[in-house]
């Protein structure tokens, strides 16, 4: 019996040590279910995204894990600026809801007050019971400047540094907080602006307010090109151009400035091509100054840009150079019809403007070697045995008027070619221009069939000027009365002549030279190009 009752014994210890390991009630295993810990509740709400230099957004992000209903929390900017999230009157909702679940972000902008761009400071309240309160205060962060009204009670509060601040920020950019501490070295200015999501930290980009003068075209039109090369919107109404002492005027008065293409509000990297409506600049010696109002033109502060040409010494130099802006006796070399003077975008002197033969006011610049005046016009085929009619051709690449261009025969012998009652006009333009023709024949007067010669003056000052002749060639012989005045300007031969041509045929000049061996016989081509 005593050998029974051990042995019952001994089962029963044996079975209770079994049931130790917790498993006994389940299903699968036999035991009991694991027990799990309780989650620990998180009640938390931070300022998280402040953006206060435009729209004075700020995102509160919910990183807890329990829903929170704001709707009764306050902001507190300082003493007497506060105001209730739930408000409708006093807080705009941007995004989100001020039922605030774990994970979510709520986007608000006071209705009436303004954050300052400066030096301000945000701080999170549970209600209004005390703003000067540590238990009261959930979030805070400031800007540009420590001592906040509130920064004391962060601190007190655990939630902040004594003295910490953010660093400003340019516009288009926020304050941060990367979500790991409770300073200021846990914030910092970031350029993506991403409020209502997570954040994302990118080095801000610095503000600059820069407008240049990029282009000028001051021979024909007088043109200008301002050009935006930084990354802030200008409005250019009340910008002056000063030309010099007494030459101002202002680019947004319609009366002063004929604008010829883009806005007055000029946008990053676009351009305003305007032009003076009743002042011009010179074509010789010439400058223009940029000044940011029209306080004081001799004010270094005031002045923006400048540039210079044909020679040193505008009356605005003196106040670029002091702005650093320009060189000292520094210019633009002159330009030649059909260029303009052109910036590079590099530097501030003359050597980062160039002439350019391309002219692009209003787009980016391109440079290429101005292209040198020709300013030319010849004699370039005779028929002088039937219609006595002549072809000038401009060879140049300017067009020039005839109207007061003499054509001369020999001594006695001259006739204006915009002189209708001497000159017929039997193809072309007197206004001629670059590779155009202009066929006339003398009204009254008649060209030699046997030994005659043409001259082709620019007036008729003195037709024995060298200096007044243009194009010449003689026929049939030499000794035209004006032969000696084409040698002595280089634009013929002593004693050459063209042989005369028969009926039907005119002489013509194959334009490379300037002596009769480059005039030959050819079948009229009147008007259009020599064979």
């Amino acid at each position: 019996m005593r050998n029974y009752l051990l042995t019952l014994m001994t089962l029963a210890a044996a079975w209770s040590c079994s049931t130790d390991d917790g498993y006994g009630d389940d299903p699968d295993t036999g035991g009991e279910d694991p027990v799990e810990e309780p989650t620990t509740e998180v009640r938390s709400i931070i300022i998280n995204e402040v953006e206060y230099l435009v729209e004075d957004q700020i995102e509160l992000y919910n990183n807890g894990n329990q829903t929170v209903d704001l709707a009764n929390y306050w902001m507190c900017l300082g003493p007497g600026q506060y105001f209730r999230i739930g408000d409708s009157a006093a807080t705009d909702i941007v995004s989100g809801t001020v039922s605030l679940e774990p994970g979510e972000f709520l986007v608000i902008s006071p209705v009436t007050l303004e954050a300052s761009n400066d030096a301000g400071g945000l701080g999170l309240y549970a209600n209004n019971d005390d703003f000067a309160s540590a238990d009261n205060i959930r979030s805070f962060v400031q800007w540009g400047a420590a001592g906040n009204a509130r920064e004391v009670v962060a601190v007190a509060a655990g939630i902040w540094s004594a003295g910490g601040f953010v660093p400003n920020v340019p516009n288009g950019a926020s304050i941060a907080y990367d979500g790991e501490g409770n300073t200021q070295d846990d914030w910092a200015g970031t350029s993506t602006i991403t409020l209502g999501a997570a954040n994302t930290i990118t080095e801000p980009v610095a503000e600059v307010r820069s407008v240049v003068i990029n282009e000028v075209e001051y021979l024909v039109d007088d043109q200008i090109e301002l050009y935006n090369n930084g990354n802030q919107t200008v409005d250019l109404a009340n910008y002056w151009m000063c030309l010099g002492p007494g030459q101002y005027f202002r680019i947004g008065d319609s009366d002063a400035t004929d604008i010829i293409s883009g806005s007055v509000v000029l946008e990053p990297g676009e351009f305003l091509v305007i032009a003076p409506a009743v002042l011009d600049p010179s074509n010789e010696a010439g400058g223009l100054g940029l000044y940011a109002n029209n306080d004081n033109f001799a004010s270094a502060d005031n002045i923006r840009s400048f540039v210079q040409w044909g020679a040193a010494g505008n009356a605005r130099e003196v106040v670029a150079v002091e702005a650093g802006i320009w060189t000292a006796g520094g210019f633009v070399p002159n330009v030649p019809n059909g260029a303009s003077i052109a910036y590079d975008g590099e530097g501030n002197t003359p050597d980062d403007w160039a002439g350019t033969g391309t002219i692009t006011l209003g787009a980016a610049n391109t440079f290429t070697d101005p292209v040198a005046e020709v300013r030319s016009v010849i004699i370039n085929e005779v028929e002088y045995l039937v219609d006595d009619q002549i072809e000038l051709y401009n060879n140049g690449n300017q067009t020039v008027d005839l109207a007061n261009y003499w054509m001369c025969l020999g001594p006695g012998q001259y006739f204006r070619v915009g002189d209708s009652n001497a000159t017929n006009i039997v193809s072309g333009s007197v206004t001629l221009a670059p590779g155009e023709f202009l066929v006339i024949s003398p009204a009254v007067l008649e060209a030699s069939n046997d030994a005659g010669g043409l001259g082709l003056y620019a007036n008729n000052d003195n037709f024995g000027s060298a200096d007044n002749i243009r194009s010449f060639v003689q026929w049939g012989a030499a000794g035209n009365a004006r032969e000696v005045v084409a040698v002595a300007a280089g634009i013929w031969n002593q004693g050459g002549f063209v042989p005369n041509v028969s009926s039907g045929q005119s002489i013509a000049y194959d334009g490379e030279g300037f002596t009769s061996t480059d005039w030959g016989q050819s079948n009229p081509t009147l008007g259009s190009a020599n064979p």
